[in-house]
């Protein structure tokens, strides 16, 4: 399957009738590592910082896009940045709202749902987009943990959870009957 790096865009999105899967959750979290397990090679940029995506990266891959949202929260960079990346997104979903095909809310496993995190669930749900939460960085985490994160997003979301390692390869398929079909 071939895989093309759109481009890192701030506004002007693609709008030519292509679905768009997209990518959204805290800073370092593992959108960009989560889109890489799922295309089998290095696509999107990966860094042990936060907030290294500052852009909105577009890949096409068949006749989708993968979205790779900036992350929210903590990320070493500026007030008045992490506001210009909040307006970004944003724009992007008030004007690409009705080509979003799926929405992946990516929570870190360990971390479990951050107060910003349910404040995405509610934006998401307003907006009345599909989505699924997925649970990154699961390969760290004992049983144990996983139930916790398990249980503590019961309480917020009926989404159905899939359970992820991007260093392992878990959750790929279930990920990509989303995106593929």
């Amino acid at each position: 399957m071939e895989v093309k790096f759109v481009g890192s865009l701030r506004e002007s999105f693609p709008k030519d009738g292509k679905g768009h899967v997209v990518f959204i959750g805290r800073s370092n979290v593992g959108k960009s590592s989560l889109i890489n397990m799922l295309v089998g090679r290095k696509i999107a940029q990966v860094s042990k910082e936060p907030g290294r995506t500052r852009s909105i990266n577009f890949f096409l891959i068949e006749n989708i896009y993968l979205v790779d949202l900036p992350g929210y929260g903590f990320a070493k960079v500026s007030k008045k940045e992490r506001e210009e990346w909040k307006r970004m997104i944003e724009n992007y979903f008030m004007n690409c709202w009705k080509d979003i095909k799926v929405v992946f809310l990516l929570i870190d496993c360990l971390v479990g749902p951050t107060d910003l995190d349910l404040e995405a669930i509610n934006w998401i749900e307003a907006w009345k987009l599909p989505y699924l939460v997925v649970l990154t960085k699961c390969d760290r985490a004992t049983q144990g943990e996983i139930q916790k994160t398990l249980s503590q997003l019961k309480s917020y979301t009926n989404s159905q959870v899939i359970i992820t390692s991007s260093k392992e390869g878990k959750g790929k398929r279930e990920i990509g009957k989303y995106v593929f079909s």
